[in-house]
């Protein structure tokens, strides 16, 4: 039987499960054309605001990739507004589409590369809750369609910005690393300076959703962050970052150190500076390393690699 053929019952089966949901008949060009179409619409419109960086030259990075946010973010006014979920309803203008039965794809509000997507849940469920099996469906279905680096920051102290449950999944730019530490991480026998679950993917031959589903559960309880069946939430905050090859979870102890405030994509060497990073820190150089140590957990063994000095940062 051809590949054609499988996908195209793949996607009968999947249509007949959710009917009335594009994304079982969406390939990986036709949605990056549509973020392309509405990301230009948004960015005439107001409603897309690119954070704008300049990249730093550190000597301690690591080969990571170091901003400086130039403009903070607008902030919430305060009074009855103040608490408002921006996800209930999103912003129509960043919307992409339905994706699913409980999810919304959008662009992110503030990017901080072209076609950052935003997955949502349409409900108001948790970021600190246990992600479900209808997550998972739809993080998969995104992943097998956009090559790219897909994450989750579990709650405040995993770096998240809203309490609505969202994961969000960072393109691949074309002929580029999709993030500055890619061949380091993508070493089968990588070591780390901080504590990790790391699994390999299997190539696209089963059920994506029910893998990440099944790994998902298996790290966070040989990590000590409790079982669904057992705890109401997860016991601890902690990072995942998901590409077509592994799945990794990172536990994590703190949100920030030296002023610098860590998500998932700090573990994946793209680290953001604000006017609230502890300046003696930068003119120190800038250690990276230093920094997810201190927010990540200790590892039980010591780092054996270093990540090569050639690493070069993509350009946003």
């Amino acid at each position: 039987m051809s590949t054609s053929t499988s996908m195209d019952k793949e996607d009968t089966g999947a249509a007949k499960m959710f009917p009335g949901h594009p994304w079982f008949h969406m390939d990986g060009q036709c949605l990056g054309a549509r973020a392309r179409a509405v990301g230009t619409t948004a960015l005439e419109q107001g409603a897309l605001c690119p954070m704008p960086t300049d990249l730093l030259t550190l000597p301690k990075a690591a080969g990571a990739e170091v901003r400086r946010l130039l403009r903070w973010r607008p902030q919430r006014s305060a009074g009855p507004q103040a608490s408002a979920n921006p996800f209930l309803p999103p912003d129509q203008r960043l919307v992409l589409g339905a994706w699913g039965p409980a999810h919304t794809l959008l662009l992110n509000k503030y990017p901080i590369r072209p076609g950052h997507l935003l997955l949502i849940t349409n409900g108001d469920q948790p970021q600190s809750g246990w992600l479900s099996s209808q997550d998972w469906q739809a993080a998969a279905a995104l992943l097998e369609r956009q090559d790219g680096l897909l994450f989750f920051n579990s709650g405040p102290g995993a770096g998240a910005s809203q309490p609505h449950r969202h994961l969000q999944l960072l393109p691949r730019l074309p002929a580029r690393p999709c993030f500055p530490w890619e061949s380091w991480i993508n070493q089968p026998d990588g070591v780390y300076p901080w504590r990790l679950r790391k699994t390999a993917l299997p190539k696209r031959d089963g059920d994506l959703a029910a893998t990440m589903d099944r790994l998902y559960g298996q790290h966070l309880a040989s990590l000590g962050l409790g079982s669904a069946k057992e705890h109401g939430e997860p016991q601890g905050a902690y990072n995942l970052l998901i590409t077509a090859d592994w799945f990794i979870t990172v536990p994590r102890r703190r949100e920030e150190h030296q002023g610098v405030n860590i998500n998932a994509l700090g573990f994946a060497g793209m680290v953001l500076v604000t006017d609230r990073t502890n300046p003696a820190w930068l003119a120190a150089g800038g250690d990276v390393f230093s920094v997810l140590q201190a927010v990540g957990e200790e590892p039980s063994v010591t780092l054996r690699q270093r990540i090569p000095d050639s690493v070069v940062p993509p350009a946003c």
